[in-house]
């Protein structure tokens, strides 16, 4: 990509992230950072030859235990990290809980801190990010596109771009 004079070289980076409803209540990672105490769902970066509902398999039970059925596709969402060089691209996926020892996996993100069942209508008082799923979660409703979330993310350095 050329901004101005300049080449700047952005990695791009698909994740698939999984929405894990059981008895009425929603599986999210727990992560402290810089920024504070938030939540989101479990998933991460899709592996080169491997399907997003691999990589959604994969990503819950490496950073929760879940073992789970993926499902049909949520939503995608978009934001460009200019901390990392990097336009994401997430796919969220609805899961069903098939087994597993939920706690946290043997693979937590860096700055995951727990797993925890909330309920949806709980969201007003936890920090979801992005806060963009909390309607797409509460729904569970067919396939959005949430569009370039990166101006609405807390993670994203608004003074690049």
């Amino acid at each position: 990509m050329i901004i101005g004079a300049r080449l700047v070289r952005v990695k791009l980076r698909n994740s698939a992230k999984g929405v894990i409803v059981h008895e009425g209540r929603v599986l999210l990672t727990r992560c402290v950072d810089h920024t504070g105490d938030w939540y989101c769902c479990p998933g991460g970066g899709q592996e080169p030859g491997e399907s997003l509902a691999e990589a959604v398999r994969r990503e819950c039970m490496e950073e929760t235990g879940a073992i789970v059925n993926v499902g049909k596709m949520l939503c995608v969402l978009e934001f460009h990290d200019h901390r990392n060089d990097t336009h994401a691209i997430e796919f969220y996926f609805a899961c069903t809980l098939e087994g597993g020892e939920i706690g946290m996996g043997a693979v937590p993100d860096d700055v995951q801190v727990g797993v925890e069942w909330i309920d949806p209508c709980e969201f007003e008082g936890v920090e979801l990010r992005p806060l963009d799923l909390a309607p797409v979660i509460r729904d569970l409703k067919g396939f959005q596109y949430l569009g370039d979330v990166s101006s609405r993310l807390q993670r994203v350095d608004p003074t690049h771009g």
